[in-house]
């Protein structure tokens, strides 16, 4: 058991809290997880890699990360990776990341849950962190448990609420509208041909499971769309293919939400629960209820570049995830963590770097107006949010250029696939959502560059926007 310390001298508050803090705790000798993570492509795997290689260089190169307090004020000692043994989940593969980014080459997304510990030791600030520090001869050290995971998993809490019936009726009348009434050609025509009160079958339901989810994959690959239920059909990690996997909507009439014994609508509902139970539940019971700090990642950019139904999407999946943060009494979340743990969350446009530094306000001022609604409510459930624009990798210049006789802020770059740099005037990044007639012309002219070359050994670090900001939000008040 840990040793405590005799603090009784001091005064009684502090001599009150030294009673439920171990000699350690009070040292900083402590853990933090922090959770990443983001819709497909919004680059949590470079975000994490990235500032992991920015840790373990700031003792080389300070200058690399300054708006990060413990390094800015020149109090950071040493940053080193913690050993595997401290891992509960899969290891994150930084060395294999870094490697590959010195190629250079963009590294693998993240297809489930892995993790990966920073110990960070530090001279603490507070009276009792330099107190203790002074008695055990020891720097503060903090471990940061950083835990990738796809955001599409976030999506899936509000089913918690619904009955497979409710589901199915809200899913098809999304699904009939606009965009993805042609997307979902293909699922709708099968469903057509399939009912709720037919005797269920199990090549009639995987075929249907089958079919939605190739309509899933192309309205996020081809098509830029974020709002997808479930979020486990795109992106599965180690569950692989469970039966349980095996539903997809049905064309439920109004007023139905119980179906026949040995019905497809039965089954379905069976097939629904059982995901709900074994796969929504435990992600939230047993890793989400962990965490206490938290950073989702938002391609803002690519939603813009995607069009109005896209957009828009992606401002439905911004308020589905927003549901992880929301604590109210009764609400539920807090029927499966029984309380608030996340008490930071930062949301983040990323690829900051492919807009000019004048633009850059503007990425973060519609992200916040994209989540204004529902960020009143994190506000009021006790978790602090705030919101900026990053890049974890810079991999652009800037340059002026002059355009119908007018000086403007260009990028420069290199286009994935392009053997050469070239130049681009971007747009104009709007503060907030466009407007329905505001849609017929682009917005933006940006494409998918190339990353620079990086130093694999940790001591240059990587040239990066406000990743050092966003880590200060977030463990500000840990590294004192």
């Amino acid at each position: 058991m840990p040793s405590i310390l005799n603090l009784s001298w001091l005064s009684p508050i502090v001599a009150q809290a030294s009673e439920r803090l171990s000699l350690g705790e009070l040292a900083g000798s402590a853990t933090v997880a922090l959770a990443v993570t983001g819709l497909s492509r919004s680059g949590k795997t470079v975000f994490v890699t990235s500032l992991i290689h920015n840790l373990l260089s700031c003792a080389h190169n300070p200058n690399r990360m300054p708006l990060l307090g413990v390094v800015g004020e020149r109090r950071l000692i040493a940053a080193t990776i913690a050993g595997a043994s401290a891992n509960r989940l899969p290891p994150f593969p930084y060395r294999d990341n870094i490697e590959k980014m010195a190629v250079p080459d963009w590294p693998a997304p993240t297809e489930g849950l892995s993790e990966i510990g920073i110990e960070v030791r530090f001279a603490p600030t507070s009276v009792l962190g330099r107190l203790v520090s002074e008695i055990t001869g020891s720097p503060a050290s903090l471990t940061i448990r950083i835990v990738d995971y796809p955001g599409e998993w976030l999506l899936d809490l509000p089913l918690m609420a619904l009955s497979y019936a409710e589901w199915s009726r809200a899913t098809l009348r999304l699904l009939r509208k606009g965009t993805r009434a042609e997307i979902a050609r293909d699922f709708l025509a099968l469903l057509a041909q399939r009912g709720p009160e037919e005797t269920a079958r199990e090549d009639a339901a995987k075929e249907l499971h089958d079919r939605y989810c190739a309509y899933l994959i192309d309205a996020r690959d081809r098509h830029g769309l974020s709002f997808l239920q479930p979020g486990r059909f795109l992106c599965r990690g180690a569950l692989g293919e469970a039966p349980y996997f095996w539903f997809a909507p049905l064309d439920v009439a109004d007023g139905i939400d119980a179906f026949a014994a040995g019905t497809l609508g039965a089954l379905m509902a069976e097939r629904f629960d059982a995901y709900k139970r074994e796969v929504v539940a435990r992600f939230y019971e047993d890793h989400f209820q962990h965490y206490t700090r938290q950073i989702v990642l938002v391609d803002v950019l690519r939603a813009l570049l995607a069009g109005r139904d896209a957009f828009d999407d992606t401002r439905l999946a911004l308020d589905a995830i927003l549901e992880s943060f929301r604590y109210g009494h009764g609400g539920i979340l807090s029927r499966l963590v029984f309380g608030p743990r996340i008490d930071k969350a930062l949301f983040a446009a990323t690829k900051a770097d492919h807009v000019p530094d004048i633009q850059r306000d503007h990425l973060a001022a519609l992200l916040r107006n994209m989540a204004a609604f529902p960020a009143l409510e994190v506000r009021s459930s006790n978790a602090q949010l705030d919101v900026t624009a990053l890049a974890s990798v810079i991999s652009t210049a800037e340059e002026s250029q002059e355009i119908d006789g007018q000086r403007v802020q260009v990028v420069v770059g290199r286009p994935v696939g392009s053997n050469k740099q070239s130049k681009f005037f971007v747009g104009n990044v709007p503060i907030r959502p466009p407007r329905a007639d505001a849609w017929g012309s682009p917005f933006l002219n940006v494409p998918v560059f190339e990353p620079p070359a990086i130093d694999p050994s940790p001591v240059d670090g990587i040239a990066h926007i406000n990743l050092d900001l966003a880590l200060e939000f977030l463990l500000e008040d840990r590294l004192r």
